[in-house]
């Protein structure tokens, strides 16, 4: 019986047409797909650590503008004029109010509030955090300190009453008196602002500027001073400034307000008559205001001030006059007085003719005996 034979068995090739089989991949694109992923980690890491970067540097800039403590004890703390945000920074690193000058500084330029820090005496709390503080700076909301000036005071006791009162030096309160800008802005001819710092109670923030009280007090004198005192100081045939030097005159002569218009008829009439004022004040302007009582030869120096020898008004002011005074100038009484005299206690006797005036002097001259 013959054997059977087979076919030879065709073996299907499992390789690829370029002869790899369809699961193995080349080694180039093993290292591409590598590299891949690598990069993908990195940079999911790297904005990971920015994010934490970032989130740190926000934790550090607010714990930075937080208050320094919880306590809340008040402060009174000074912001002198003109000071930049580097200088109250420091000040208030110094007085333990922020943590941080630079973040301090950081913030005032954020906020584009640098020139916008008013100066001025403020009530902070220890427990106000950095932005409070700015906003009470932006504000303005500062201590007001008074401080009062008297009737008929001169530019120079002003001055003083200036450096006394703890606020500056009286050599920089007569300097800005004295501003040409000032005397320009105001319409003043003289060479300082005496007789136009207006006597009244101030109110400003410590640290103001010796120049900015100036203008203060002209401001206030320009506002008393009304359009219908220009109508009655015309009508009288003065002119501003001379009304207002015989108001300071008025105003060193008189201490009771009922005499004022009285003491200035006395002016007046000795004005229309072209006589000497014979005023004592005048003199003592002359002289630089001395302590001691005039003498016979005080009454010959040689000054435009010195109405003994001059007749007319002085050429400016002698003091500051108040609002009595100048209204008493524009207003006087109608009378014939051409004389007075003092007669103690800041009252004075008012004559007509100069024997009785003479009479009157010699009765007084007995009793002071």
């Amino acid at each position: 019986m013959e054997s059977a034979q087979t076919e030879p068995r065709v073996e299907e090739s499992l390789e690829s047409p370029h002869g790899l089989s369809p699961s193995a991949e080349s080694p180039d694109r093993q290292d591409t797909s590598l590299s891949k992923a690598r990069k993908i980690k990195i940079g999911i890491l790297t904005l990971c650590c920015l994010g934490a970067l970032c989130l740190i540097v926000l934790l550090i800039g607010i714990f930075l503008t937080l208050p320094p403590t919880s306590s809340e004890e008040i402060v009174n703390f000074d912001v002198p004029a003109g000071s930049s945000s580097r200088v109250i920074a420091k000040r208030l690193v110094e007085q333990k109010l922020i943590r941080s000058e630079h973040a301090f500084r950081l913030v005032v330029r954020y906020r584009g509030t640098g020139r916008h820090l008013q100066a001025g005496t403020y009530v902070l709390r220890r427990n106000m955090a950095l932005w409070n503080l700015l906003d009470e700076f932006e504000k303005g909301q500062v201590t007001l300190v008074s401080w009062t000036v008297p009737e008929g005071l001169t530019t120079s006791a002003i001055a003083e009453l200036w450096e006394i009162n703890g606020f500056g030096t009286a050599e920089a309160f007569r300097q800005a008196s004295e501003s040409a800008r000032l005397l320009k802005r105001y319409g003043l001819t003289d060479t300082t602002v005496e007789g136009y710092l207006f006597p009244n109670t101030y109110k400003f923030a410590k640290g103001t500027t010796t120049e900015k009280i100036v203008e203060m007090m002209l401001d206030e004198f320009k506002q008393q001073w009304t359009d219908k005192f220009d109508e009655e100081a015309q009508n009288l045939g003065r002119t501003r400034h001379e009304i207002v030097t015989l108001a300071s005159v008025i105003e060193k002569e008189a201490q009771f307000r009922l005499e004022r218009p009285r003491i200035s008829s006395v002016f007046h009439n000795r004005l229309t008559r072209k006589w000497k004022l014979q005023a004592d004040p005048t003199v003592l302007y002359a002289l630089g205001n001395p302590e001691s009582s005039l003498t016979k030869a005080d009454l010959q120096v040689d000054s435009p001030y010195n109405t003994y020898k001059y007749k007319g008004l002085p050429p400016g002011p002698i003091a500051n006059p108040g609002i009595d005074s100048i209204i008493a100038a524009l207003r006087p009484e109608k009378t014939d007085y051409l004389y007075f005299v003092a007669i103690g206690e800041g009252k004075h006797h008012f004559s007509k003719t100069l024997s009785e005036h003479n009479r009157m002097i010699q009765k007084m001259r007995r009793a002071s005996k």
